[in-house]
């Protein structure tokens, strides 16, 4: 009997205690609160703010961000990111503290960090929404809440310093957009790096919103005849992220290349004149292009051009086995749109299913037609399509042309002009239509009467033995694929 009363008193003894524990459990909502003023706490706690060396995503550059939070749920955010009359240079929105599912911190009114999350139709990888981590030293991370787990981008907000504004490179990357005018989905904004200490050039693709390089080829050589002249050039295939610092670009993973048997290492330039004094793009043309003068770390003076020179694209020659062609979806207006979807080609030849271009074809059997002997032979400088008739038959429509000059990677072609137009075109039983119709799309390609295109390599990494060419107007900003 002692012994079940003493049980039943250890018994009432650990009732009383676990109530006693579970009285003193905070609640839910108290401890969000509690979270969320202690983040709030940290944010606003230094003098001069935080910096931000914001990069998206592993394969994109950095962006130079200044951030000062205020109790007021306002943050002021300075950043080198031009756009929108630079409004992103300096903005103050609202942010907000969430813990609905993990500790958050969101930036709710639109400013740079949407702006970035919007970039490439929203596919960037940049956000506006971060998951709180902790902090590390004086320093506090937060991871990307939108990314994939376990592949999530982590920032580091960084105690600033008094003087972390003097960094700021905002004319340079504002005038750097000087460069961002050609509208390509295939060629980009490509660019010469002059370094005329070494006498050798690099050419690179430059991705101004993701603040990408793509580094194509080097060269030996200055200017483009130079180059041509001394036909010493190495194909590479480097990327790299870079930052605006300084008055300086700044590349995250410098690239090295061997030329000429020196070897080479290039990690960032500073550019300090800049002018729009360049040749024009559009041979002609009236609108003079981008020029930036600085020099190289460790390499020596060197200018920036706009450029459509391409090392690669001096491979673009006569073919006499056979035309050039491509699928005929790869033929796209100044927009970026295909006129095989929305445009010419699709309202006159919508059975269209290439595109051809004879550049020194020398062809001596076509059983396409049966006009006469000579409408076999398909003409050695052409351009046009390959279609089908109302039966699903094979067809092909051409136009003719004449090579007014073919030099570095750049080819002038005129169309012919014969007493007959029947002449001008292949084969010989076109319909007049058809003719009408094919003489407006190349036209429209080419500019009317003909025009000068730019050949520049376009790698595909899908099929690296595949040697494919973008052809780019710089008149029209119109352009097309070519496999050779």
């Amino acid at each position: 009997m002692n012994r079940v009363k003493g049980l039943y008193i250890v018994i009432l003894f650990l009732i009383a205690s676990c109530s006693n524990e579970i009285d003193k459990i905070t609640p839910p909502a108290e401890r969000s609160m509690a979270a969320i003023s202690e983040l709030q706490s940290e944010l606003i706690a230094p003098a001069n703010g935080w910096v931000l060396n914001y990069q998206p995503t592993a394969e994109s550059g950095l962006f130079y961000i200044l951030l000062n939070f205020n109790e007021d749920g306002s943050v002021h955010i300075e950043s080198d990111v031009p756009g929108d009359e630079d409004y992103f240079f300096d903005q103050t929105i609202n942010y907000r503290i969430d813990t609905k599912l993990s500790l958050e911190m969101i930036f709710e009114t639109y400013g740079v960090f949407h702006f970035l999350f919007e970039q490439n139709a929203s596919t960037f990888g940049a956000e506006f929404e971060f998951i709180y981590l902790g902090k590390e030293g004086e320093n506090l991370l937060f991871a990307s809440k939108s990314d994939n787990s376990g592949d999530q981008t982590v920032i580091t907000l960084i105690p600033a310093s008094a003087n972390a504004g003097d960094v700021f490179s905002r004319e340079l990357s504002k005038n750097m957009l000087a460069y961002d005018t050609i509208s390509s989905l295939f060629v980009g904004t490509t660019q010469q790096i002059a370094l005329a200490d070494q006498n050798i050039s690099l050419f690179w693709s430059i991705g101004l919103d993701q603040r990408s390089i793509n580094l194509r080829s080097a060269a030996v050589g200055l200017t483009n005849a130079d180059i041509v002249s001394n036909n010493n050039s190495v194909l590479l295939d480097q990327t790299s992220g870079y930052g605006f610092f300084d008055g300086k670009l700044v590349l995250t993973d410098p690239f090295s290349f061997s030329l000429a048997g020196k070897s080479y290492s290039f990690s960032e330039i500073s550019l300090t004149n800049f002018s729009e004094t360049g040749s024009p793009m559009c041979t002609g043309g009236s609108t003079m292009s981008p020029v930036y003068t600085g020099s190289a770390t460790g390499l020596g003076a060197a200018t920036m051009y706009k450029t459509l020179f391409d090392t690669k694209g001096l491979d673009f020659k006569p073919m006499e086995d056979s035309p050039y062609s491509v699928n005929v979806f790869f033929v796209a207006d100044a927009n970026g749109f295909s006129l095989s979807e929305n445009g010419s080609i699709n309202d006159y030849f919508p059975t269209a299913t290439g595109f051809a271009f004879n550049y020194g074809f020398l062809d001596s059997d076509s059983a396409y037609f049966s006009c006469s002997v000579d409408s076999l032979v398909q003409p050695e400088y052409a351009t046009g399509l390959y279609y089908e008739d109302d039966n699903g038959n094979p067809k092909i429509a051409l136009r003719k042309f004449d090579v007014v000059s073919a030099s570095e990677n750049k080819v002038n072609i005129q169309f012919t002009s014969s007493v007959d137009p029947a002449d001008d075109y292949y084969p010989c039983d076109l319909t007049t239509e058809e003719r009408d119709n094919l003489g407006s799309i190349t036209d429209e390609i080419f500019g009317v009467g003909g025009g000068e295109v730019h050949a520049l390599y376009f790698p595909v990494a899908t099929q690296p033995d595949l040697t494919v060419f973008a052809l780019y107007n710089a008149c029209n900003n119109y352009e097309f694929l070519l496999v050779q």
